[in-house]
């Protein structure tokens, strides 16, 4: 038997605020529904048995990757550089994301 009890409104509020999201009421009343309907079903896996089951990291018995990893030489500056979108000079430029608060 299922451990969840219903969501209050303040409890959907909280998530819709974590998720920072501006819902409506109906929206609200919408999204709690849905949530408690996800909640209802994760809450039913509670009732398989799971006794004698591994615990898996993975479902695949394979590794993913394609080929061994391989140490190569590195690319050359003058290949890295005309490969990238924009430069100045001997750098790659790249947009500005901080503003102010250093010297850096």
């Amino acid at each position: 038997m299922g451990t969840t009890t219903d969501l209050t409104m303040q409890q959907v509020q909280h998530v819709a605020a974590l998720a920072r999201l501006a819902l409506t009421d109906e929206e609200m009343i919408a999204i709690g529904k849905d949530l408690q309907a996800i909640l209802h079903h994760v809450d039913k896996l509670s009732e398989v048995d799971v006794t004698g089951v591994k615990p898996l990291t993975s479902p695949h018995s394979h590794c993913s990757r394609l080929h061994d990893d391989m140490a190569e030489p590195p690319l050359a500056a003058k290949t890295v550089l005309d490969l990238a979108p924009a430069t100045e000079g001997d750098f790659i430029a790249v947009p500005k994301v901080l503003t102010g608060g250093g010297d850096a």
